[in-house]
């Protein structure tokens, strides 16, 4: 009989243990941490990320114009993409002045200031890969004529804080345009031509070449070449008036904006430069775009149908 109560007790102790067990097992809840990933794998997808980030950067839209190209230095700058040098003058009011003849002396020293600012400024831009624009003013008449211009200034704000004038202007450079057109002569480069009724490669409506990875310099006149040093486009490819209208090229930052441009629009050659040439002014192409550019049958060349792509 105590041998029976005993075994009862035991049979008992593992059926409550089975059902512990089991209970444990029924009501264990999932786990809500989140599944750990490795180091290698998480290094391998933030890389997939930078990639297809960097991928997507090259052909960024930077919003929905054109993207400017701007040099700036100090208070002042040149957007390349809006065809405008801008600058500020300031000056203070001469001592024992007030009101009103102070506000007017210190505007008048401040406008004096902006066109110093601006001549300046404007000494420093690139006429060719050779050439600046005060090497260009070493001429007589090419500085009476930017004199000129300076003195007739586009003036915009103007504020006055009771101690000093401050006052921004512009000139535009299809101003600078007529200057450089009446008086520049390029050097010579060597061409290599197609006759127009051999001209059987297609017709393209415009030129954008994409200098984005290179260092270019924008200038108001610049050739460009192919591979073999033989000149595909600048001055003496296009027509007087189309280039004081428009200059040699429209500088932008955007490519997807620039391939969508109306005035290449469309069927343009878009191409991506070897490398750059004369001071990183001029730009190198590679043969087959130049055949192209050579051998369409409608010469966009003419009339100016050129975006340079750049930082």
């Amino acid at each position: 009989m105590k041998k029976y109560r005993l075994m009862l007790v035991l049979v008992v102790f593992l059926a409550m243990v089975a059902v512990v067990e089991a209970g444990t097992t029924a009501v264990e809840p999932e786990s809500t941490e989140p599944e750990l990933v490795s180091p290698a794998v998480t290094e391998s997808v933030a890389a997939s990320f930078t990639v297809a980030d960097s991928e997507a950067e090259n052909d960024s839209d930077d919003g929905d114009g054109p993207g400017a190209v701007v040099i700036q230095k100090d208070r002042n700058l040149l957007d390349w993409t809006q065809n405008y040098i801008e600058a500020t003058g300031m000056a203070v009011a001469p001592n024992g002045t007030k009101g009103a003849q102070a506000t007017a002396l210190a505007r008048r020293g401040a406008i004096v200031d902006l066109q110093r600012n601006l001549l300046e400024f404007m000494a420093g831009v690139q006429i060719d890969a050779r050439t600046t624009m005060d090497d260009f003013m070493a001429s007589d008449r090419v500085r009476s004529e930017v004199n000129g211009i300076i003195k007739n200034i586009e003036l915009l704000e103007g504020t006055w804080d009771g101690e000093s004038y401050t006052i921004t202007g512009r000139i535009r450079l299809p101003q600078i345009r007529v200057v450089v057109a009446s008086n520049y002569k390029p050097a010579p480069v060597e061409k290599e031509e197609i006759p127009p009724a051999k001209r059987t490669g297609g017709k393209y409506t415009g030129l954008i070449i994409d200098v984005r990875h290179l260092p270019l310099t924008p200038s108001m006149t610049f050739n460009v070449f192919d591979e073999k040093g033989k000149a595909v486009y600048g001055m003496e490819f296009a027509e007087h008036q189309h280039y004081l209208q428009s200059g040699l090229c429209s500088y932008y930052h955007n490519i997807n904006y620039a391939r969508g441009e109306v005035f290449v629009a469309t069927n343009p050659i878009v191409t991506k430069a070897v490398r750059l040439a004369g001071g990183n002014v001029d730009i190198v192409i590679a043969s087959d775009a130049a055949a192209k550019v050579r051998g369409s049958s409608y010469d966009f060349r003419k009339e100016c149908k050129v975006i340079i792509v750049s930082k």
